[in-house]
């Protein structure tokens, strides 16, 4: 019988409240139109001013906004960077729990993707290894002897020439785990 993997999820961050307005919303309907004025004086400015044509004044909204643009982009990079970290020490303190296994790799399936015109829609078939279950999988679950994984390109390609893995896998959930490639 031949089982799934069941990949850990980090980064969630779904107790936090949504900040959202939908699009409804009474005060949307009053920012929107001043947002769509601003940025046509602010693209024309930047036309004047790229096309040697512009004020002193529009000078000041080109480069204003162009201030303006770079710091939204440093502050999204940022908050990139530290959401990697965040996940990167998350995934290292669920690996310290983790008890480790070393599978053998039964066999491959390369990714492929195929225009279905019965369905008409293209359809995807992921990269995926069979792994022989451990001894402690095997305790958890008898039936199953192969737990199929699918896994990234990277990860498929870097453990292309390899015939074992090493998981790190939850004791009470043997079946939930990461390759050592994936952490």
């Amino acid at each position: 019988m031949n089982e799934r993997r069941k990949k850990p999820e980090f980064g969630k961050t779904d107790s936090l409240p949504s900040h959202r307005r939908s699009a409804d919303d009474p005060i949307s309907c009053i920012l929107l139109p001043i947002a769509i004025v601003l940025s046509y004086f602010v693209l024309s400015a930047i036309l004047r001013v790229t096309s040697n044509s512009g004020s002193k004044l529009d000078q000041i909204i080109c480069y204003g906004a162009l201030s303006c643009a770079v710091i939204i982009l440093l502050l999204g990079t940022r908050d990139l960077w530290q959401q990697g970290r965040a996940r990167a020490a998350e995934k290292a303190q669920w690996a310290a729990g983790c008890g480790t296994a070393m599978l053998t790799i039964v066999s491959r399936r390369r990714a492929s993707s195929w225009w279905d015109g019965y369905s008409n829609r293209y359809r995807k078939v992921p990269n995926s290894l069979e792994l022989e279950l451990s001894s402690n999988q095997k305790v958890a679950f008898p039936r199953g002897m192969i737990v199929t994984v699918e896994v990234s390109q990277s990860v498929y390609n870097r453990l292309e020439k390899r015939n074992t893995v090493r998981i790190y896998y939850m004791p009470e959930s043997p079946l939930t785990f990461l390759l050592e490639e994936e952490l």
